[in-house]
């Protein structure tokens, strides 16, 4: 009786193995199509036999546990190019609007530059002419309304960028504690023996979009998953969750502080280093050139213009407005007179002379801003705003296919096979059918040996 009873509990156990066989694969073929789903396996093992005098009694099998399939390594490497990609594509969204203020066209400041200039040569044949003097000083305030323009949207882009920086570190913060409670559950779990692979599928879920947002560094330790920045300031530690915080800075940009300290120079990549990187690296140095342009366009042509008379025979004053500073000068560049009598033409007073004209339109191939000329060294500028875009792009579309390969290759480890599942779930189910004909047959040689007994 006790074989019979024996055999019996080896079967029932073997039916409740190959049923949690049939639920898990059940299981990954309904999640075959769930974003971050990480495929799980039964692991099974023999019961360990017992010794019974001179033989060794079999006891079955038994379910261990359930483990789901993942690359701990190539997750890593799926993080850092996820981030490094973000960072691309945010760069790449926040200069293509300012690649179009650069571009040729009526309006922009390649187009009243060569228009100012070709208002000066129309002039020169007959500068006594007010419509063709009032035309040099239409060309020149549109040539300032361009750069003027041009300066308060590269400034708009920047703070577009800061709003976007501080959107961005409002969405980390709740990751965070989105991930700081999953590591609270997936350690009680743990603790209690239970399978967490559904709770760690979601938090990788949720440190992939934050490693989207922010540079991200991951390690596990007996305090469950740490996350911090790439300098080493925490974002997650097991349970808590560690803000960040956006401040202005002293030149009015938003700045970003992690435990009190200034971490923004530190954040290369994710969507935060992308936007940084566009503010700090491309937009502001255009800023700074076109600023440069202005002054020293501003500067050469006022100090020509002093050099003729006007009209009235009377000493030239300032074409444009005097600039003091270098920063800041594209935004407040502006004409200094409105009266076309007031342009020096002459270089002698003498009516009829345009001498001083020629002085003026030689600027147009003087090399007067670092060493170009007005036409070439907007040009620079106009290439350096194009070259960024163009870089970013391919960096982009680079990323794009690193991380295709990389979610390939997790597809191929974690992913569900829905052929291996369906063959899987075949054969569980006939270990299933097996381990119930064998209850049944003991259930009847039992019922058969109680019937021998009462005979």
């Amino acid at each position: 009786m006790s074989s019979l009873f024996g055999s019996l509990s080896i079967s029932l156990r073997a039916l409740l193995a190959q049923q949690a066989a049939v639920e898990t694969t059940t299981d990954n073929i309904a999640n075959m199509n769930t974003p971050g789903y990480s495929r799980r396996r039964v692991v099974l093992e023999e019961d360990e036999p017992v010794f019974n005098g001179s033989y060794t009694e079999p006891r079955g099998v038994h379910l261990e546990k359930i483990e789901s399939i993942r690359d701990r390594v190539l997750q890593l490497r799926i993080l850092d190019e996820t981030q490094q990609q973000s960072a691309s594509n945010s760069l790449v969204n926040a200069m293509e609007p300012v690649e179009q203020y650069f571009t040729d066209g009526d309006g922009t400041i390649g187009a009243e530059l060569n228009n100012f200039f070709n208002a000066l040569s129309a002039l020169s044949p007959d500068p006594s002419n007010t419509g063709l003097r009032t035309g040099v000083l239409t060309a020149a305030g549109n040539l300032t309304n361009a750069v003027q323009t041009t300066a308060n949207n590269l400034v708009d882009a920047q703070q577009q960028a800061d709003r976007g920086i501080t959107q961005a570190v409002t969405q980390v913060n709740q990751l965070t504690q989105q991930i700081a409670a999953l590591n609270q559950n997936i350690s009680a779990k743990i603790k209690l023996g239970q399978d967490s692979g559904a709770l760690e599928d979601q938090r990788d879920v949720v440190i992939r979009q934050l490693a989207g947002l922010v540079d991200v560094s991951v390690m596990d330790d007996t305090e469950g998953l740490t996350l911090s920045t790439s300098n080493g300031s925490p974002l997650v530690v097991g349970g808590k969750a560690f803000t960040l915080d956006p401040q202005l800075d002293a030149s009015g940009k938003v700045a970003i502080y992690s435990q009190g300290s200034d971490i923004t120079s530190t954040l290369k990549y994710g969507q935060i280093g992308g936007l940084l990187d566009a503010r700090d690296n491309h937009i502001a140095p255009l800023l700074s050139q076109l600023d440069t342009f202005a002054k020293s366009f501003t500067d050469a042509m006022n100090t020509a213009h002093a050099a003729g008379f006007d009209s009235n025979g009377d000493a030239g004053g300032d074409l444009f407005q005097p600039i003091a500073a270098t920063q800041g000068a594209a935004a407040s560049m502006g004409l200094a007179i409105q009266d076309p009598s007031l342009l020096a033409a002459s270089s002698d007073g003498a009516a009829g002379d345009s001498r001083n004209l020629a002085g003026l339109i030689a600027l147009q191939n003087g090399a007067i801003i670092d060493g170009s000329t007005p036409g070439n060294y907007y040009a620079g500028i106009v290439f350096q705003a194009g070259t960024s875009v163009a870089n970013a792009k391919a960096a982009s579309d680079s990323g794009d296919l690193m991380l295709q390969q990389l979610d390939n290759q997790r597809g191929a480890i974690s992913g569900v096979s829905l052929d291996e599942e369906t063959a899987n779930l075949i054969r569980f189910q006939r270990a299933y059918e097996a381990a119930a004909r064998v209850v049944s047959v003991i259930s009847d040689l039992t019922e058969q040996a109680i019937n021998l007994g009462r005979n």
